[in-house]
């Protein structure tokens, strides 16, 4: 019996065949197969909210869950979960994006699907009673015969006891979840990915915790930690690899054991930064073993591609049986890889599975230009930013849904879109693909600005007619004036192509459905800052963005330039907030330079660097000052590492309040993405102008 899960760092949706979550706010976790949670054999669905609101708690985060039917999804029996209902353990706090993450198996052989929800910027009270922000969780819910309860769930920290780990400021324990049967058992275990995680004295490197399941559900006997420094793991451990940053299981060798796939986008490879990697560990009769893992990138021998800079190899994960021999193959996505000139086009890799495991030599690189029909290839596609796998045709062989969510769909920058390779006897091919979007006839939604379709995606067979059917999240999507109230379009499978016949479109104000569509839920997405930020320039000023959160390195900032009338740019603080810091002296030509922080009420922090000197002080400016959104702070400028005036920007969170910047201007700690008023999808996209404004 197959027991496979699909990963992505960032989105979360669950599917009870495949399932859909990323990176930076990772959009984080698709996961897998199985998520019948009341054993009526049809698929059913968790969609993640992780920026709802519950009560008055901004991005606390919830799971919307709706149950397959013999017309596909329903809203019949629909239940929306967060951790203030009554009988579930933990507390919902402002920012904790419940929901982050999610995925499904039988932790207790029961016969009912379970669930697992991250919750990766949840406090975590420690022994000593200190609380530790950011440090993560996962709840888990068990399904019975009416359907998931509160009946046994459960809550994991890596300071529960028995967890070879310690919860630790910034770790995001449920960065992403992925279930499998390691040892066997015939009951689903749970991989927990800690991406921020602290290694060997590395910042940010990551780990995998793993749970196991039992008589009595999961229990953290016997659990393991695996990191690139674990004994016999291929790998060097560095601060940035972000390893556990998305997750998925397969049989790739066909034991009957699952097999875990861990990405770790941030690798850097020879010189090449965020190139990225993926590290395989080989199930066993006593569960996941270090005999025998690998590790995968576009330098191993067999692996098509070139290894750049910011590739981002590794950041979604998915397993299926393209190619039908009964051992599951592996796809990886590479969302930042380059096509020539068009940077952030993405791409997929895909290796099968033998006997003897994966095979390298056996692979394949795909993009969107070499698809029948896929057209051309434009900066920021980001195809490969999420995958699923699963039979959409019944026919020989699984096949892969590719989402492209920064796609530009008739002039509307990054609408999104959906690529389906159709697999068979020689596996996936570039000539079997169908391709969708919003402005698809008779699709249901339209493409719009800053929908982001595509940004999670899940399989599971809603209707239970044995054939696999397609659920994208498309976050940024505006649900009547609610911007980024966010959707997901569900799309069933046939004989021949998913079809559009009998599509539906679901939001959190669609009739019957539990909850309310408000702004920034992002309902089928990742979380993303709890504060909304406006672009950091005086009003009218029309700025356009050179990189972004993915184009950056290190990744999670964003620079752009004032392109109106200039001849200079004032610099303005993107939200109120304290002033922590200020340097505008020319002190520290080799960083950073001139730059101010600002501490927001939320504990969220923003930076402006490479401002002009003496810009801020000579306004009046000093440390402690509050100043409120729109406040001109300084000048746009070079000084510093700097090629040509620009601005420099972050969103981020410290690890240490006590001294959360380092002599060079730099913070120890942990970026958000930003979300940003005024922007389609409340995100700013690379070669893009904007105009600034107040929120």
């Amino acid at each position: 019996m197959k027991r496979r899960t699909a990963g992505i760092t960032a989105a979360a949706l669950l599917a009870a065949a495949v399932i859909g979550q990323p990176l930076l706010a990772s959009a984080d976790a698709i996961a897998g197969p199985n998520c019948d949670f009341n054993g009526d054999s049809r698929s059913d669905l968790a969609v993640g909210v992780p920026g709802e609101s519950v009560g008055s708690l901004d991005s606390a985060g919830s799971v919307n869950v709706f149950y397959g039917s013999a017309s596909g999804v329903a809203t019949a029996g629909n239940v929306l979960i967060n951790q203030d209902n009554p009988g579930i353990n933990g507390v919902a706090e402002r920012g904790d994006a419940f929901g982050h993450s999610t995925t499904c198996g039988d932790f207790d052989n029961d016969g009912f699907a379970d669930l697992a929800v991250g919750v990766p910027h949840e406090s975590v009270e420690t022994a000593d009673g200190t609380d530790v922000y950011d440090a993560g969780a996962v709840n888990i819910f068990y399904g019975s015969k009416i359907g998931l309860t509160t009946a046994r769930n459960q809550v994991f920290t890596q300071s529960s006891p028995g967890i070879p780990d310690k919860a630790e400021r910034t770790d995001e324990f449920g960065t992403a979840v992925a279930a499998g049967d390691f040892n066997n058992d015939g009951r689903a275990d749970l991989a927990i990915g800690a991406a921020k995680e602290e290694v060997a004295g590395s910042n940010q490197a990551g780990n995998v915790i793993v749970l196991y399941g039992g008589r009595a559900g999961l229990a953290t006997t016997g659990s393991q930690t695996w990191h690139q420094n674990a004994p016999g793991i291929t790998g060097d451990v560095e601060g940035g690899d972000q390893f556990g940053t998305s997750l998925a299981t397969g049989d790739f060798n066909n034991d009957g054991r699952s097999d875990l796939v861990v990405g770790v986008p941030g690798e850097s490879i020879t010189d090449q930064g965020a190139a990225g990697t993926v590290n395989v560990i080989y199930g066993a009769a006593a569960g996941l073993t270090s005999a025998g893992n690998q590790v995968i990138n576009q330098s191993t021998d067999g692996v098509p591609g070139n290894w750049e800079k910011n590739d981002l190899f590794g950041q979604s994960v998915a397993a299926g049986d393209f190619n039908n021999d009964g051992r599951d193959d592996l796809a990886v996505g590479v969302p930042g890889e380059n096509d020539g000139d068009t940077r952030d086009a993405g791409a997929v890799n895909v290796t099968y599975g033998t006997a003897n495991g994966l095979q390298a030599n056996w692979s394949q690189i795909f993009t969107r230009a070499g698809l029948l029909f896929g057209g051309t290839a434009s900066s920021g596609d980001q195809f490969g930013t999420a995958l699923a796998a699963g039979n959409f045709n019944g026919q020989a062989g699984d096949d892969l849904a590719i989402g492209a969510p920064g796609t530009i769909v008739k002039g509307n920058v990054a609408a999104g879109r959906l690529s389906v390779l159709y697999g068979g006897a020689d596996g996936l091919s570039p000539l079997v693909v169908q391709h969708l979007s919003q402005s698809v006839n008779d699709m249901e939604g339209a493409s719009e600005p800053g929908d982001y379709l595509g940004y999670a995606l899940a399989a599971g067979d809603f209707d239970g007619n044995g054939r696999a059917d397609l659920a994208a999240g498309a976050p940024g999507e505006a649900v009547g004036n609610q911007s980024s109230g966010g959707a997901v379009n569900v799309l069933y499978g046939t004989s021949g192509f998913l079809s559009l016949t009998n599509d539906q479109i679901w939001t959190q104000d669609s009739a019957g459905v539990n909850g309310v569509a408000q702004a920034h839920d992002r309902f089928g997405g990742p979380a993303m800052s709890i504060g909304e930020y406006r672009l950091g320039y005086k009003a009218g000023t029309k700025v356009k963005v050179t990189n972004d959160v993915l184009a950056h390195s290190p990744l999670g900032r964003i620079d752009m330039s004032g392109v109106s009338a200039g001849p200079e740019y004032q610099i303005a603080a993107a939200r109120t907030g304290t002033i922590k810091y200020i340097v505008d002296t020319n002190s520290e030509p080799t960083s950073d330079n001139n730059y101010v922080w600002l501490e927001h009420a939320d504990g969220e922090w923003t930076k402006y660097s490479h401002v002009q000197t003496d810009s801020v002080t000579s306004r009046g400016h000093k440390v402690g000052d509050v100043v409120t959104a729109g406040t001109v702070l300084g000048i746009e400028g070079d000084v510093g590492k700097a090629d040509g005036d620009h601005l420099h920007f972050e969103v981020s969170v410290p690890y240490n309040l006590a001294s959360p910047i380092n002599s060079a201007g730099f913070m120890a700690g942990l970026n958000r993405n930003p979300v940003i008023c005024g922007a389609p999808g409340n995100a700013l996209f690379r070669g893009e102008t904007y105009t600034a404004t107040s929120c």
